[in-house]
């Protein structure tokens, strides 16, 4: 599968952002991540991206995505646009300890 044009606004230590990190790594997706300050006043890229300051977002070229926020969403449109029949979407405390131990 050609890597789609992704690109992640995140922060350092984020929980949030690191769900989106697992869930583009267990479908093998190859994105560009743009670490945030932690300031949210002087997170113009994010702003200019979303219209908002909160991370993570997520920018998917490929299918005319601008500013995708909130983590769920995120994980939800993920394996639905770029999933196989057999991915489902990691979701609360076991997705999580699926892809944290597991690795899927």
């Amino acid at each position: 599968m050609t890597s789609p044009d992704l690109e992640l606004y995140e922060l350092t230590g984020c929980p949030y952002c690191a769900k989106v990190r697992w869930a583009l790594s267990d479908l093998g997706l190859d994105y560009e991540s743009h670490t945030v300050p932690s300031s949210r006043e002087d997170r113009t890229a994010v702003y200019e991206a979303s219209g908002q300051y909160e991370v993570p977002v997520l920018v998917d070229r490929t299918n005319g995505v601008d500013g995708l926020s909130e983590s769920d969403d995120i994980i939800a449109y993920l394996y639905e646009e770029y999933g196989d029949a057999d991915d489902s979407s990691p979701s609360g405390l076991l997705g999580w300890l699926r892809v944290r131990f597991l690795g899927r």
